[in-house]
């Protein structure tokens, strides 16, 4: 059950994110964000409310964290702003797997604040991930013919939204704990949806999409994925260990990285796919005890 609940998350995390690039490049990343939010919110709106007595039977333990939770919520806004930015700008193949890579933020954060030890396999999967987003990123190409050093587009927009979705990992700890991964998921993600909303209210940017019916459906399907990509992982890692369902769940953007070859055609260099392969063997290999 844990291996068939990471496999689903895999599939589901790598199609929503490859659906919510080629809405970012016809509608904008901020407008296809927010409608993703609002569409797997309600979802989870939806299991909240048929299991009200059970999830606020402690409401004094859920408002000692609301504030935490809100910078959660900012942090995780932010990121996937910058994440689709850089799936607007730049190539998905390239940004799927460096956003994805922002368990090893976390990671490092856990090794340094709850002085953690690190495992050899943790330590090897480090440089891996760096070697590999710097060989993602990197046009070596360039750099040889004409001795100048470019980053390709989306590569920073994809670091942004890695770091903050590192910090977002790792804050998150505290209040998993004490209110389940449920309760708090869906309050850093009322808060991501509000700070979108406000983003957007700032930016005059209007609320209306205009796409077809069959797009629109494609969009809110995109956030539900999204949302039903969590509840499996969580379903998973209930009944089966998480060193065996994360490492699964983690390796989506391979999903997405094969998605985007086929449908968008997208071309890479020997470097990139030296550098995501890389990247995604430390991203399994960071979760694995």
């Amino acid at each position: 059950m844990g291996i068939i609940a990471g496999l689903l998350s895999m599939f589901g995390w790598g199609m929503s994110d490859f659906l919510g690039a080629i809405f970012s490049k016809k509608i904008g990343p901020l407008l296809t964000i927010f409608w993703m939010q609002i569409a797997g919110f309600l979802l989870a709106l939806v299991y909240f409310f048929m299991n009200f007595s059970s999830l606020t039977n402690n409401t004094v333990n859920i408002l000692k964290f609301v504030p935490l939770l809100a910078v959660c919520g900012l942090l995780n806004a932010i990121g996937y702003i910058f994440f689709f930015k850089g799936f607007r700008d730049g190539k998905v193949s390239l940004v799927s797997p460096i956003g994805g890579s922002s368990i090893l933020i976390a990671v490092i954060l856990s090794l340094i604040f709850l002085n953690e030890n690190p495992q050899p396999n943790q330590l090897i999967a480090i440089i891996l991930i760096i070697s590999g987003i710097m060989l993602i990123s990197i046009n070596i190409k360039e750099l040889l013919e004409i001795k100048k050093l470019n980053i390709f587009p989306g590569a920073k927009e994809g670091l942004v939204a890695m770091f903050c979705w590192g910090v977002l990992i790792f804050l998150l700890i505290n209040p998993s704990r004490s209110l389940g991964w449920f309760l708090t998921v869906l309050i850093s993600r009322l808060f991501t949806t509000l700070f979108l909303f406000f983003a957007m209210v700032a930016g005059k940017q209007e609320f209306k999409i205009h796409l077809r019916p069959p797009l629109l459906i494609l969009l809110l399907i995109a956030g539900l994925l999204d949302v039903i990509s969590f509840f499996a992982y969580t379903i998973g890692v209930r009944g089966e260990s998480v060193f065996i369902v994360a490492p699964i769940a983690a390796s989506y953007p391979i999903i997405t990285v094969i998605l985007a070859m086929i449908f968008l055609k997208e071309k890479l260099v020997w470097n990139q796919i030296l550098g995501i392969a890389s990247t995604l063997t430390g991203i399994i290999l960071i979760s694995v005890k």
